[in-house]
């Protein structure tokens, strides 16, 4: 698993460690999620919900104020790939940190 955090976020685990708190950042990270674990309630730890279901929670919670309309396959842009000429890309860093 791979966790992105806001770099204030990062210090602080880091600060953690540094100070002597926690052995290891991993440490930080899991002594916050046992925390959280410990203060969320039971019906949300059960089965996940339904995306209808999610959707229609964030509705009641106020968290969303309207549902976007979902876009139809067909009216979605369709990418194609452009052919560029020259190096790879991979061999142009590798060449630029050497």
């Amino acid at each position: 698993m791979t966790i992105h955090l806001p770099a204030e976020l990062e210090q602080f685990v880091r600060d953690q460690v540094l100070a002597g708190r926690y052995d290891s950042e991993d440490a930080v990270v899991r002594q916050a999620l046992e925390e959280f674990r410990e203060h969320v309630p039971a019906s949300t730890s059960g089965p996940g919900m339904t995306e209808a279901e999610f959707k229609q929670h964030l509705l009641q919670t106020g968290r969303v104020s309207s549902l976007p309309t979902p876009a139809s396959p067909g009216s979605r842009p369709v990418f194609s790939p452009i052919e560029l000429e020259g190096e790879p890309l991979s061999e142009t860093i590798i060449r630029e940190r050497r």
